[in-house]
């Protein structure tokens, strides 16, 4: 059982919890039910409530004894003794059933509307009788005053057939292309019908005349109709809305939307001295709110899609029609209290807590034919440790563990690697600012900051620069096809790779002295021009230099002129060379003479050493040393 609290009501799930496969043996299912405590623990209210596919229709007898349902596949129609807590019976079907009306207060009678265009009447001992319309149905009403059954249809027309008379009535003609709902008013007897054009026409069965019409605002198409023991109408469309009526009124009094856009399938009030509320369903959800104002009261979300709600009047007990397999049940003890034949909900919804249950066969792992392939167990296929299902197989949870590690056995130890790596690195970017690029599709970010572009920063496009799965292979042949003139891009210095920002941190101190490191190796690399001094005929008024301190004005500028300020850029800093006089380089190159000169004469009166240190062989004649 699963605990919900929406909106601070509590409402449990009863069919929530571990299944075990219908593909089981008997005895591997009484084995599982032996050993797994999880599965002893479930609550199963219902034995065998479900379908084989999917379920279509559910409804609840007038007196609260059975349930019906019809699912399919192939098509069938149940019925459940809530009494015995079991299936009564199961009747197969010649077609899927598109609606039926339970004609007694018990389950004796019963009528169902197939697709193909058959109305089925069964009674306790089976099909009684079964007759056949001109055109599709789509829904049916029940007129139990005078006996009449309304059949909606796709036509204008909707067909009276008399139970008591065993024959057809001239049918209601309608100004609408087709019905698709009809109701009637268990008070009044009015015949409600929802129409494919967005129009509700109300009809008295006594008179077979039309009393009034309804076109319903922003509608096209009307997929419910329900009303309570008053004046009340609410009326379901196929855009998720249910709008509330007052019948002698054309305004309506309230519109409540589902915002999931969906057809409403099922309509009911719930009308007490402390509760007036208004429970709807669509195919997604299935919600509970005030009648007088639209507030929310509580929500329930399914995973399966909702086909239709059966609700045992007057509890807090709902059933589910859907997609799923199971017929879904929840108890919402805030609603009402639990039906008489389930009393024992009440002590057990006042113990019970959230409590988390495994998935659905979580004992077995669902494979593919490439997957098996894979772990090397191709060879089992077609024996009984595989077993087949939709466009795989089903294998033991065990059997799966121990192939998995044998093919690959350090997959546990690469993981827990990566995971620590990703820890450390989003730890240092908290700390650290420095924004390197990408190792993955380098090139690509390069070209984005070039183009000016804020690829990178967009969290949509973050794993094409840090999953290895979407980089780009530039050797790969439909990369060259698509890109035949791109040339390898020739290796650009570290700088380009570093982006600093302008903060004051002591923690980028040493990425900033690497990086001047960095371009000191590179200064030494590069060849650096030597630019000459200009001007160098200019004479000196003076043999005798003064300081610069000591000169005028006008000499400073005359001296300036004879130098020249040498500028050159060089991996993005400025390199200025020194300024020097006539003199002062003279004095220079006559020192530079004096060295050179000086090498020269070392190197003529040098002598080698290369023979000082090396070791003589010694003489010999016929194995004997004579020197």
């Amino acid at each position: 059982m699963q605990v919900l609290n929406h909106n601070n009501v509590k409402i449990y799930n009863l069919t929530h919890g571990k299944a075990i496969p219908d593909w089981l043996s008997e005895r591997k299912k009484r084995l599982y039910l032996k050993s797994d405590v999880s599965l002893q623990k479930r609550i199963q209210l219902i034995q065998d409530f479900e379908m084989p596919v999917n379920s279509q229709c559910i409804e609840v007898t007038p007196d609260q004894s059975h349930i019906y349902v019809s699912g399919v596949y192939p098509p069938r129609l149940r019925c459940y003794n809530v009494r015995e807590l079991s299936m009564k019976f199961e009747r197969g079907m010649d077609s899927e059933v598109v609606a039926f009306k339970i004609l007694s207060d018990d389950w004796t009678k019963l009528v169902l509307l197939q697709d193909n265009r058959f109305i089925e009447f069964q009674t306790r001992d089976g099909i009684y009788y079964k007759t056949r319309i001109p055109t599709y149905g789509r829904d049916i009403a029940y007129y139990n005053r005078a006996a009449e059954l309304f059949v909606a249809a796709t036509g204008s027309d909707v067909y009276r057939l008399n139970l008591c008379k065993g024959t057809f009535m001239s049918p209601i003609t309608t100004t609408s292309g087709g019905i698709n709902k009809a109701h009637v008013h268990p008070l009044h007897s009015l015949l409600f019908l929802g129409s494919d054009s967005g129009t509700v026409e109300c009809w008295d069965p006594r008179s077979r005349a039309r009393v009034a019409l309804l076109h319903v605002p922003n509608c096209k198409n009307i997929s419910a109709l329900q009303t309570n023991k008053s004046l009340d109408l609410a009326v379901g469309t196929e855009a998720g809305e249910v709008i509330l009526y007052d019948i002698r009124s054309q305004h309506p009094l309230l519109t409540k939307d589902h915002y999931y856009n969906q057809p409403i399938n099922s309509i009911f009030y719930h009308e007490t001295d402390h509760q007036n509320l208004v429970i709807s369903a669509c195919s997604k959800s299935f919600k509970i709110w005030h009648r007088d104002n639209g507030s929310p009261y509580t929500a329930i979300e399914t995973d399966d899609v909702i086909r239709d709600v059966a609700w045992f009047s007057g509890t807090g007990m709902f059933c589910f029609a859907s997609e799923g397999q199971k017929m879904q049940t929840f108890y919402i003890p805030e609603i009402g209290p639990a039906p008489q034949w389930c009393w024992f909900l009440d002590n057990l919804t006042e113990e019970l807590e959230e409590s988390l249950e495994n998935t659905v066969y979580d004992d077995y792992k669902f494979v593919t034919k490439e997957d098996l392939n894979a772990l090397g167990l191709g060879h089992l296929m077609g024996t009984n440790y595989l077993r087949a299902y939709m466009h795989g197989f089903f294998i033991d949870m065990r059997l799966y563990c121990k192939a998995r590690e044998v093919v690959n056995p350090f997959a546990f130890e690469t993981y827990k690697k990566e995971l620590i790596n990703q820890k450390v690195k989003d730890q240092s970017k908290d700390r650290v600012d420095v924004k390197k690029l990408p190792q993955i599709n380098k090139a690509l970010a390069k070209k984005d900051i070039s183009k000016g572009s804020k690829i990178m920063e967009d969290n949509r496009f973050s794993a094409l620069f840090s999953n290895p799965d979407f980089e780009v292979d530039e050797e790969s042949e439909q990369f060259k096809l698509i890109n035949p003139t791109v040339k390898k891009h020739e290796k650009e210095s570290d700088f380009t790779e570093y982006v600093f920002d302008d903060h004051d941190d002591e923690d980028d101190d040493e990425e900033f002295e690497e990086h001047l490191k960095r371009l000191k190796k590179l200064k030494k690399k590069k060849e650096m021009k030597i630019v000459s001094v200009e001007n160098s005929n200019v004479g000196l008024t003076s043999s005798k230099t003064r300081p610069p301190d000591s000169l005028l004005l006008g000499e400073r500028f005359s001296s300036a002129a004879n130098t020249t300020i040498k500028t050159k850029r060089a991996m993005g800093a400025m390199v200025f060379s020194q300024t020097e006089t006539e003199t002062e380089a003279r004095s220079r190159g006559e020192r530079e003479a004096k060295k050179g000169s000086h090498e020269r004469e070392r190197r003529q009166l040098g002598r080698s050493a290369k023979g000082i240190m090396k070791k003589q062989k010694g003489k010999f004649w016929r194995g004997r040393k004579v020197g």
